[in-house]
């Protein structure tokens, strides 16, 4: 949004931004080359620490072309770099903050968009105000059309956690929130039948998986890959631990993400995944040991495989785990994928670039993941499919990149390194008060264009 194109070279190594003029930050400070250089070095810097910084490790310098020009010159090829520029951790601060240190930007972040911020209480709430003097409100730099119309936009909006979904519902219902997200799937129905709510659904971006240990020896076999595969009935998971708020997965992206192919779709059939069961060797079943976070979507999800897979034979363990402990025993791993305390880690994966790169290099390329890191949980090694990703990355044309990730994920809809299960919703409610509210296919909350009507 604060540019207006860009030409990429062929190797996809150097990349020429126009930006858009006539913007300031929040703070009075000029958006411009400088500024754009200021951020790009401190999202490139992987001396600070930062969590997301090792998205723009391909970084290897900005120059400045002119006041509204900047060149980013790579390390190597990566045509997924202006997809990665639209991550939400590549948002654009003001200099004068970044000057100030982590801290400052962490604390009061200063942006240039349609609302300022104010003031955080960990653990309460976050507020923002309306900045009015907002460049997406002007015609003429918007380039003929504004974003949105003059009235758009509210005072303040204070987002507020609430971890209890029945609370959260309580709220919408009494009109303490003018705004929830997620709708608790068991109370959808309920809040669609309340006149005076708003309720509504749509497919994101994110994919649950079971991932596949291929270390393991019973799961380097892809023929038990495979039994699993079929042995999981996708339109009950969608039914049941779901409650509809989902569709089967038809590929290990989502369809909303750039370069999706949708595959042929999987078979419930339990006597072909017997047979494949029987042909690897395991005609009296086998035990494996499921990994996932404790919450009780993720029990009831490994509670559903369970149920499945004991119907090929296979005994599954269920390990529901903390967060940290998750971090430390899976995550933060670096040995041998056969030595990993799980067969199966059960999870979901987001690509919040929205690009086809972002989920399919760091959750099953093996070099890529050493390379730039990632969550590869099925420690999946195959010299085809790290060509496909090295290609995929070797170009900006859009063309060369659809083609290589098309095969990718042939690649991997064959060789099962991970079962793929739903697509997921996002749901969210609002008060009839309130207008053109909603959530982004990433989960972001999409306000942009809210109003209040009578």
């Amino acid at each position: 949004m604060l540019a207006t194109g860009y030409q990429a070279n062929d190797k996809a190594t150097q990349f020429t931004i126009k930006l858009r003029k006539g913007i300031t930050f929040t703070d009075g400070t000029p958006w411009n080359a400088d500024a754009a250089i200021a951020n790009l070095n401190k999202l490139s810097d992987q001396s600070l620490g930062l969590r997301r910084n090792g998205l723009f490790k391909m970084v290897d310098k900005t120059e400045k072309i002119d006041d509204y020009t900047i060149r980013v010159d790579l390390k190597y090829s990566f045509g997924a770099f202006v997809n990665t520029l639209a991550h939400p951790a590549a948002s654009m601060m003001s200099p004068k903050q970044i000057q100030k240190g982590e801290k400052a930007c962490s604390s009061n972040p200063v942006g240039t968009g349609q609302y300022r911020f104010v003031e955080w209480k960990p653990g309460q709430d976050v507020k923002l105000a309306l900045n009015e003097n907002w460049w997406g409100y002007s015609a003429k730099l918007c380039g003929g059309k504004a974003l949105v119309a003059s009235n758009a936009g509210f005072s303040t909006i204070t987002f507020k956690p609430v971890k209890e979904a029945a609370t959260r519902v309580s709220m919408i219902q009494s009109g303490d929130a003018d705004f929830i997200f997620p709708v608790p799937t068991e109370s959808y129905a309920a809040l669609k039948a309340n006149s005076s709510i708003d309720v509504e659904d749509a497919e994101g971006i994110v994919v649950d998986y079971l991932n596949l240990n291929t270390k393991k020896k019973a799961l380097s076999n892809v023929k038990v890959r495979q039994a699993i595969n079929e042995a999981v009935n996708r339109e009950a998971f969608c039914k049941i631990v779901k409650n509809g708020m989902a569709s089967p997965a038809t590929s290990f992206i989502a369809p909303k993400v750039q370069y999706y192919k949708q595959e042929s779709a999987v078979s419930y059939n339990l006597s072909d995944a017997k047979k494949l069961m029987a042909e690897a060797g395991y005609s009296n079943g086998l035990n494996l040991t499921a990994y996932s976070s404790n919450t009780a979507e993720f029990v009831k999800m490994g509670e559903f495989i369970q149920q499945q897979l004991a119907q090929i034979g296979i005994k599954l363990k269920l390990v529901p785990t903390e967060t940290a402990t998750m971090n430390q025993k899976i995550d933060g791993f670096k040995g041998d994928g056969a030595d990993a305390v799980y067969d199966i880690e059960i999870s979901g994966w987001s690509p919040s670039t929205g690009d086809a790169d972002w989920a399919l290099r760091p959750c099953f390329s093996n070099t890529m993941f050493v390379k730039f890191g990632g969550a590869d949980y099925s420690y999946f090694d195959n010299s085809d499919y790290e060509a496909c990703i090295t290609k995929g990355l070797s170009s900006a044309d859009a063309s060369v990149r659809k083609a290589a990730y098309a095969t990718a994920q042939d690649i991997l809809w064959k060789q099962v390194p991970s079962i793929a299960l739903a697509n997921d919703f996002n749901t969210w409610a609002s008060g009839k008060h309130v207008k053109n509210l909603g959530i982004y296919p990433d989960g972001a909350v999409y306000m942009r264009d809210g109003v209040y009507v009578k």
